[in-house]
């Protein structure tokens, strides 16, 4: 019974130990909260709308991007443009600009800047918000809204300065781009020239019209030249004289003394075969007619001579011709003679009309390869003029790029001074204090607990009860 009433008091006393330590754990926790300093978190929201991540070097299109993209798949653009708000050359230039010391006077460093900013991506959004931590509501707004400024300025100036080099490159490539377009024409022109091309499609058709047109005409002139050939030799055996010959006949008969001179011929060798019967061969007579048909022999063989005859001619030749009637000879010789000169007129002819339709034919089979070879140096042509268009609209377009000041972002909501402070480091050190009180009261009941059990040693008890008091 006594053991009881020492439990219950042992258990009145300890709650009154726990409820004491309790209530001092928590005043001293609003006591601490009450001597910190207020806090001031100012908030702005960025967001983008425009970014051109294609390379200025590489973009003759121009088109860049009008959203935002990331080299990783898994990763949002916007992570690299928070790395870039919070980099050292934006927040060195926002100290400066604000002039933001520390407690001994001297300028903040980029590093204690960024203890105080927070940039997250709010979700689903193309939208970053900046927040900024500081004791005065004013610096913490300035602080925002100044480094918002600084990054958007240092994204045009980035822009910019990218923008001329691509243009200074490229610049450098368009005399050789140009030259490259002249050399391409210049090929296509000489190829042209030199092989008297115009529109292959159309001198193909024309070339074999042209061998067909070539390949009938040589058919006829063959078949005349035959006709033709025929009647000279048949003009020929009935003359016995060769072309040359019954040409020359033809000349010499011609000549009225020749003419004269073959008809007392006639005469004498008339008189002689009359003659010849009565006389000797040596009698007078004879004699004299010998004599003037020695002497128109000779005036013969003269006019022969002069005619280009010669001793390959022969006066029997004459004489012989003749022997069909005088005006029937000479029109065989005529006609012979006629006959040979169409002849080799006919075989020129078929020469040239073969030779031409064998150009024409190796023209035909040469249009492939010129076909393919003007198609290339065509296509030289376009890829060169294509580059060299490009290169001078990739230029005209980085000489706007250059000058402009358009941002890739939009203030949305910019920062200002907040009316109240932030209520986080009271709270902190109230839960911080009620959390003390209550371990601190659990373990005084459980001490008391473990004090008041029978199966402690009464000395222990009394031991332990001292130190509690």
């Amino acid at each position: 019974m006594q053991q009881i009433r020492h439990m219950n008091r042992s258990i009145r006393e300890s709650g009154l130990l726990a409820i004491g330590a309790f209530t001092a754990c928590v005043a001293l926790s609003v006591f601490a909260s009450t001597r910190v300093k207020p806090t001031y978190t100012a908030d702005a929201k960025l967001l983008f709308t425009k970014e051109d991540t294609t390379s200025a070097f590489t973009d003759f299109a121009g088109g860049g991007g009008d959203r935002l993209e990331s080299l990783l798949n898994d990763q949002t653009p916007l992570t690299t443009q928070m790395q870039v708000i919070q980099a050292r050359p934006i927040l060195q230039e926002t100290v400066e600009i604000l002039g933001l010391q520390d407690e001994e006077g001297e300028l903040l460093t980029a590093d204690s800047l960024r203890d105080g900013l927070e940039v997250g991506i709010v979700s689903g959004t193309d939208v970053l918000e900046i927040n900024y931590v500081s004791e005065d509501p004013d610096t913490s707004a300035a602080v925002v809204n100044t480094i918002i400024d600084r990054y958007r300025e240092y994204s045009i100036t980035q822009n910019r300065a990218e923008a001329s080099e691509a243009k200074e490159f490229l610049l450098a490539q368009l005399p050789q781009s140009e030259l490259a377009v002249r050399q391409a024409e210049t090929e296509l022109r000489d190829f042209l020239e030199q092989n008297n091309i115009g529109v292959l499609e159309d001198e193909a058709i024309s070339l074999v019209n042209q061998i067909e047109r070539l390949a009938g005409e040589a058919a006829t002139v063959q078949s005349t030249l035959e006709g033709t050939r025929a009647q000279a030799n048949a003009l020929q055996s009935k003359l016995g004289l060769t072309a040359d010959q019954a040409f020359l006949v033809g000349t010499i008969r011609q000549n009225p003394g020749v003419q004269e001179a073959l008809l007392d011929l006639q005469e004498v060798e008339r008189e002689m075969a009359a003659e010849g019967a009565q006389f000797k061969p040596n009698s007078p007579v004879m004699r004299q007619l010998q004599s003037r048909k020695d002497s128109l022999e000779g005036f013969l063989r003269e006019q022969i001579a002069q005619a280009g005859g010669g001793s390959r001619f022969s006066l029997s030749a004459i004489q012989g011709a003749g022997a069909a009637g005088d005006d029937i000879a000479q029109v065989l010789i005529q006609d012979f003679v006629n006959t040979e000169v169409s002849y080799i007129g006919l075989e020129q002819q078929l020469a040239t009309l073969r030779n031409a339709q064998a150009t024409y034919q190796q023209r035909l089979s040469s249009i492939p390869s010129l076909s393919a070879q003007k198609r290339a140096l065509e296509r030289r042509v376009a890829v060169a003029e294509d580059t060299y268009s490009a290169l001078l609209t990739r230029v005209q377009e980085l000489q706007v790029q250059e000058n402009e000041a358009t941002y890739n972002t939009r203030i949305i909501e910019p920062a200002t001074p907040p009316l109240t402070p932030d209520g986080g480091s009271k709270k902190k050190y109230l839960a911080v204090g009620v959390f003390a009180g209550a371990v601190v009261a659990l373990a005084i009941v459980i001490g008391s607990q473990v004090l008041s059990s029978p199966l402690v040693k009464p000395s222990k008890q009394r031991e332990l009860a001292k130190t509690q008091h």
